[in-house]
């Protein structure tokens, strides 16, 4: 999977909402019930820029056009995070133990301070996994955990860290011009929709 662009660098900070899908039903006595759908929330991104040379819109335009897009789902992190020091995030889905597989991709790079969690429970370092610095899948170099035991089938594997969020989206937009492209760089920023981690 294709990783977005750090080179032209954006405005700091990126907006990056979280998004989470509630179902809320009305009771007659006017209470609520409220369900939630999704464990873990979508980030969307907002990505703005200051003057840019023709060669960096280019660059940003052929990126767009390679995702056809809203077609092709890419990973961005927070670039943000370039300027800023680092920051924990908690709570962030890796993957789901199939019984097999030991090396797991973390969604993060430059990560620090890292719990591992299998089925809720937090793992031991060195004792359950140890950390791989980069290497991670489809070209976006994140951290990867590498287990000694491969988790269990079906069971859930997050991490709190410390470092850059790596995030799953894709282009809002599926009908764009050069100029309106151009033009969004600048005023109101690239719109990219969360998608499910995956």
């Amino acid at each position: 999977m294709a990783t977005f662009p750090e080179s032209p660098v954006p405005i700091y900070p990126l907006t990056i909402s979280q998004r989470w899908k509630t179902i809320v039903t009305g009771m007659d006595s006017g209470y609520e019930e409220r369900t939630a759908k999704w464990l873990f929330p979508k980030y969307d991104v907002n990505v703005k820029y200051n003057a840019l040379s023709a060669t960096d819109a280019q660059t940003l335009w052929n990126f767009y056009l390679a995702q056809k897009g809203s077609y092709d789902a890419f990973y961005i992190y927070d670039l943000s995070l370039k300027a800023l020091i680092t920051k924990a995030h908690v709570d962030q889905y890796i993957g789901t133990g199939d019984g097999s597989t030991e090396v797991f991709d973390i969604p993060g790079r430059s990560t620090s301070s890292q719990t591992i969690y299998v089925a809720g429970v937090a793992q031991t370092l060195t004792t359950n996994y140890v950390i791989l610095t980069g290497g991670g899948g489809g070209g976006s170099n994140s951290d990867r955990v590498d287990f000694v035991n491969p988790p269990p089938l079906g069971d859930i594997i997050t991490c709190d860290f410390s470092g850059y969020l790596r995030m799953r989206v894709k282009f809002a937009e599926d009908i764009m011009s050069y100029e309106l492209f151009a033009t969004t760089l600048y005023n109101v920023g690239l719109s990219m929709k969360g998608l499910a981690a995956a």
